[in-house]
């Protein structure tokens, strides 16, 4: 229980686990136990993970709250480097590790947009469409094949959507008529909002306090190979903040490599603690080994360790 709730505490560093979040995971802990079902995952594809499920390319001012149980694909609040009050008006991310170059992608306002969206959209947090009509056609597609699908029964459907009924009233959820039109243009605006463009969608968002990067550290930033791991040094040196919390966007977001050791120490160092701690769980494979970490064993007769020295 200890492992646990360190686990959460990492996760959500200084935040508050949000009420309907709570509400929410203890609708489907109801459910489990009264049924023996998972109920969110069986009937929307949606899985509560509050205990640091993470991937290298997850960014370190994401708080986790739930994945697909696909290919590692999850969600999570945005805090922008701790800058928003609350995880109430957080945004909210998709997180597809398999999607290389385009991991991260922005995708409700906040929560409740996020389960509106998600109970007969959720696929364009996932997918990547060129325009509302190709989407729609492929739901049509979807739809027909679900028509003749033998493996869910009637009873199963009429199930899941009356989960769904009732997530709606539970959480008063809006109404989001055209679900890639929103998407499109909340992305947009973030783009329009930020400081610092990133080679990512997500960019860097802070409030006017923080200032931004220069027109010479936007060129930079241009120019600046992730995995150089001395380019990345010298970058965070010299740069504004803005434009040094837009590396640590570009590097978390495109490689698993030693570069992440010196984002870590440069945001520990400003103190984005919370920041940093969620980056160094990320980076333990590629942490070296101290010195005083090192033990030798004498191995002799077969597998067996007879000395430790």
């Amino acid at each position: 229980m200890k492992e646990q709730n360190e686990a959460i505490r990492m996760n959500f560093g200084k935040y508050e686990i949000p009420s309907d979040l709570k509400r929410l995971m203890e609708l489907d802990h109801w459910h489990e136990i009264k049924g023996n079902i998972k109920v969110l995952d069986a009937t929307i594809g949606l899985m509560p993970e509050i205990e640091g499920f993470r991937y290298y390319c997850t960014p370190c001012d994401v708080i986790v709250f739930g994945s697909n149980g696909c290919d590692g694909i999850h969600y999570g609040f945005l805090t922008d480097f701790g800058t928003v009050d609350t995880l109430d008006e957080a945004p909210i991310v998709c997180i597809s590790p398999m999607s290389f170059g385009h991991t991260n992608k922005l995708i409700a306002r906040n929560f409740r947009d996020f389960l509106s969206i998600h109970l007969d959209n959720s696929e364009l947090f996932y997918n990547n469409f060129e325009s509302e009509a190709a989407y729609l056609k492929q739901v049509a597609e979807w739809k027909r094949e679900e028509e003749v699908s033998p493996y869910r029964t009637p009873e199963e459907k009429q199930y899941a959507e009356d989960v769904k009924t009732m997530l709606r009233t539970t959480f008063d959820l809006p109404v989001i008529d055209r679900p890639y039109e929103y998407i499109r243009a909340l992305q947009e605006e973030r783009r329009g909002q930020a400081c610092v463009l990133t080679k990512e969608s997500l960019h860097v968002v802070l409030p006017n306090k923080f200032g931004t990067a220069s027109d010479d550290e936007k060129q930079w930033l241009q120019q600046i190979d992730s995995e150089d791991e001395s380019a990345v040094q010298a970058f965070l040196e010299k740069a504004s903040l803005p434009a040094a919390l837009a590396v640590a966007r570009d590097v978390g977001a495109q490689v698993d490599h030693p570069s992440l050791l010196i984002v870590e120490r440069f945001l520990d160092n400003h103190r984005f603690h919370d920041e940093a701690v969620r980056l160094r769980d990320q980076i333990e494979p590629f942490r070296p080994v101290e010195k005083e970490e090192l033990t030798t064993f004498v191995i002799v007769g077969g597998d067996h360790i007879i000395e430790e020295k």
